[in-house]
């Protein structure tokens, strides 16, 4: 059967229990028509109007849609494994379409995408929104979100606390320590000494003034000083106090005992209470070693 050029809106056809295997619909206008318990595989749709179409209860499976305008899709229902929409996935247990054989549905895949305002590679994600959502194992870039989010949660309410109202000051000094002096005869000897205990390339800290250097240390700095202004021009040296100038702190105290010993250093105690022993630097200061 072939029929050419009928424009008018006159003539209506039905097609019952028929097959139509290699029929050709070209340069026609089709609106409200409907295939229904039919089988169209391989059937092929190109440079066609298909707004407010509907499809329901099909296999669509393997199918290839492409060059195409989907704005306002809705996809409700159906089985899209491999590929939210919503109430999408493959039948579950009580459907009538349930399988034992099944398995999992195929995750899916949304590459170079406009998603700006949605709610996964080379996408633009711009304004999304994840919500209410099980994202134990999601990455992006490699980077674990769910270590991140709890990460964040604890540091917004770590500055929550900082930022709570504190107390009237009772006094302009700070509640923290600054640098502390240390007195000794030789600077450039009193810095090597130092350096050496501590790791740091003696080359890096400068002797300022010709009778001080500061100490490239963690938390509160340390200044060697021959203090000229404050006796150390007498032959003895800057006088000291019998009592530990300041400390300095280590993770595993018995190897720092065992350390300073290699080294020759003039130990004042043992480890006392499991916690601190004191030593003497070549100056003669009294220093302590603490467990941080």
């Amino acid at each position: 059967m072939e029929i050419n050029n009928q424009r008018e809106n006159t003539q209506k056809v039905v097609v019952r229990n028929s097959s139509l295997t290699g029929a050709e619909f070209e340069n026609c206008r089709a609106e409200e028509v409907t295939f229904r318990n039919t089988s169209l595989p391989n059937f092929r749709v190109e440079c066609a109007d298909l707004s407010e179409a509907r499809f329901k209860d099909v296999n669509m499976s393997r199918m290839l849609i492409t060059d195409a305008n989907l704005s306002d899709l809705e996809i409700d229902g159906a089985q899209l494994g491999g590929a939210f929409i919503h109430n999408i996935g493959l039948p579950t247990k009580g459907h009538p379409a349930y399988r034992e054989d099944q398995g999992r549905q195929r995750p899916l895949r949304f590459e170079m995408c406009e998603l700006a305002g949605s709610t996964i590679a080379s996408s633009d994600l711009s304004g999304v929104h994840i919500e209410r959502c099980n994202i134990e194992g999601l990455t992006i870039d490699g980077i674990d979100v769910s270590k991140l989010l709890k990460r964040y949660q604890a540091e917004r309410q770590s500055e929550g606390k900082e930022l709570q109202e504190e107390p009237p000051q009772l006094t302009p000094l700070l509640k923290r320590s600054g640098a502390a002096f240390v007195p000794v005869r030789d600077i450039e000897k009193a810095r090597d000494w130092y350096c050496r205990m501590m790791g740091i390339p003696a080359e890096s800290v400068h002797v300022m003034n010709g009778h001080l250097c500061s100490l490239p240390v963690e938390g509160s700095g340390i200044i060697l000083d021959t203090m000229p202004m404050w006796g150390g021009q007498e032959p003895g040296g800057p006088p000291t106090f019998k009592t530990p100038a300041f400390t300095l702190l280590t993770d595993d105290l018995a190897a720092s005992y065992a350390f300073m010993k290699e080294h020759g250093v003039e130990l004042v105690t043992p480890i006392e209470h499991d916690h601190w022993f004191a030593f003497r630097d070549p100056d003669g200061n009294l220093l302590m070693v603490c467990k941080a």
